[in-house]
């Protein structure tokens, strides 16, 4: 295992951890997620942070949590009106941040506007780590 890999199993970990284990049927909801990870020097946790909260203003979400907790930052945000949601988790592993960005959508399952969400922030969290 290499050491980037061995730093992050513990926050995998904790990630995990930190989900509700729900009971919703899978058509119940639409789940998209992306996952990556920059060294510290391109993307440290506060450009991490302030990238998510870009993306979820570009796409109309407005800010429900935002909190830091040194080594995880939390965003959650929606659109004004219920039924979508964005939650992602900055977390510093090491010399690495590496980000987790699900878009979820309570309308049905294969929803494109969760696919749709998930990317924009994705996308202005790897636009950042560019810049960085």
């Amino acid at each position: 295992m290499t050491r980037s890999t061995t730093c992050l199993a513990p926050a995998a970990l904790a990630l995990a951890a930190a989900l509700p284990a729900a009971p919703a049927a899978a058509s119940d909801f639409s789940l998209s997620y992306d996952v990556d990870r920059f060294p510290s020097t391109r993307l440290d946790l506060q450009a991490c942070r302030a990238a998510v909260a870009r993306g979820a203003a570009a796409v109309g979400y407005t800010t429900r949590l935002d909190q830091d907790q040194k080594t995880l930052a939390i965003h959650v945000s929606g659109p004004r009106q219920d039924g979508r949601a964005l939650v992602a988790y900055c977390i510093t592993a090491g010399d690495q941040t590496v980000f987790v960005v699900q878009g979820l959508d309570y309308s049905g399952p294969d929803s494109p506007e969760a696919e749709r969400v998930k990317s924009a922030v994705a996308a202005e969290l790897r636009k950042a780590a560019r810049a960085g």
